[in-house]
């Protein structure tokens, strides 16, 4: 699998639930996070069709 970098600007607000959620899930960083979260919200959408 290829990998792209992707820079993104987030909300404070943003970056406060994703520490939460990292935290959580016991991950070790933001991207991390970012990454395990897309990955379910991807994973669920494609079962749901």
């Amino acid at each position: 699998m290829a990998m792209k970098r992707v820079l993104l600007s987030l909300p404070k607000e943003m970056v406060e639930g994703l520490e939460k959620e990292r935290k959580e899930r016991y991950l070790e960083t933001i991207p991390e996070t970012i990454r395990v979260i897309l990955s379910d919200y991807l994973r669920n959408k494609t079962k749901n069709k």
